[in-house]
């Protein structure tokens, strides 16, 4: 059998065709924008592990890392992120574990102090290393009084407070805050009054104390921030104010959401001291609503047991429970409110008076049916 004399030819690429580079370009020819175009799609941990090379590194500690939410649970993981990542912008403080404590603060919790004597202490004030703070957490982390310098973080502009008993705090020092748009704080131990908030009047968005009991002030005081969207003072029982003294249009111009606290005239859970108050209230109330959709009507209110007004019935009697419960009631298009027992959720039309208002009145009058 003949053997070929030669090779066939090469096949060579077409003239369209794009023919791969000797070199590959490295991390190294990269120019600063190229690579922080490449790291700004990672998060935080992820750019942790990307820092192969000299230039990586240094270059990660200059970077300006996007928002993310990002925990932290072990604190020689958070000494390594402000070293390498001192410019990120979102950091969640969480709870190291057993045995494990963040320094004490001023006026700690003293019965918390001789339970943690034994644990192991981290330094808090490594946050200070974090020059870009944008968005931080404080959710269940293990601190023990006042922080001053958790409160003077320029460029802040959400903190979150979440299930921290023992971290203490005044509503003034948020003065150091000037940049903060969203402030939630729930359950923690927060002092003060609501008026110190008015130096963030050209800035708060959303201002959510739910439960903290340690607030007091008018809710009224907030009435001209012109850009507030959410309010929620529910559960703060040192709130007080009056919902009839909003006026619709000119008060809380941006708002789309409120709640207001028991002692508020009109908020959640109100007690009513006199039955003349109540038809105003729930007047202004069903004005706000048509102005605020997002409201709810599924609410309750109740004259007061301490009321001059107020009068008690013999469990042996064969009269039914007084309606003093004051409810939202809806029927089609109309909207109004009546009172109720608490014994009878379906009151019997001839002991009930309901006030009702049309959708062409538009809050205007308010008229009785029944």
């Amino acid at each position: 059998m003949a053997t070929p004399t030669r090779k066939k030819p090469r096949l060579s690429a077409s003239p369209n065709s794009t023919s791969l580079p000797k070199e590959l370009p490295s991390f190294k020819s990269l120019s600063d924008d190229e690579l922080a175009h490449v790291l700004g799609f990672l998060p935080p941990e992820d750019i942790m592990r990307a820092r192969l090379s000299i230039k990586l590194r240094d270059f990660a500690t200059t970077l300006i890392v996007p928002p993310s939410d990002y925990r932290v649970r072990r604190y020689k993981v958070m000494e390594a992120m402000a070293k390498s990542l001192p410019h990120m912008q979102q950091i969640t403080i969480d709870n190291l574990g057993f045995g494990q404590k963040y320094a004490d603060g001023v006026d700690p919790n003293e019965d918390r102090v001789k339970y943690t004597k034994d644990h192991i202490t981290r330094d808090i004030t490594i946050l200070k290393r974090f020059k870009k703070l944008r968005v931080l957490e404080l959710n269940d982390a293990p601190l023990n009084g006042r922080y001053a310098f958790l409160f003077k973080l320029p460029l802040l502009q959400k903190l979150t407070i979440v299930s921290m008993d023992c971290f203490k705090w005044d509503v003034f020092m948020l003065s150091g805050l000037l940049s903060l748009r969203e402030l939630h704080c729930e359950g923690s131990g927060v002092s003060g009054n609501i008026k110190d908030l008015r130096i963030l009047k050209d800035t708060l968005e959303k201002l959510n104390m739910h439960n903290c009991c340690g607030i007091e002030g008018d809710f009224m005081t907030l009435s001209d921030f012109r850009r507030l969207k959410m309010l929620d003072l529910g559960g703060a029982s040192g709130i007080i104010g009056d919902v009839r003294k909003i006026r619709i249009d000119d008060d809380f111009q941006a708002l789309e959401e409120i709640h207001l606290p028991k002692g508020v005239i009109g908020g959640k859970d109100h007690e009513f001291q006199f039955i003349c108050e109540v038809a105003d209230v729930m007047l202004a109330l069903h004005r706000l609503r048509q102005r605020i959709p997002t409201i709810s009507r599924d609410c309750y209110w109740k004259l007061s047991s301490a009321s001059p007004e107020w009068y008690d019935v013999d469990e042996y009697d064969q009269y039914p429970v007084p309606p003093f419960i004051i409810s939202f009631v809806q029927a089609g298009p109309r909207v109004g409110w009546r009172w109720l027992s608490p014994s009878r959720p379906r009151i019997r039309l001839n002991r009930a008076r309901i006030r009702v208002d049309t959708q062409s009145d538009r809050g205007d009058s308010a008229r009785s049916i029944g």
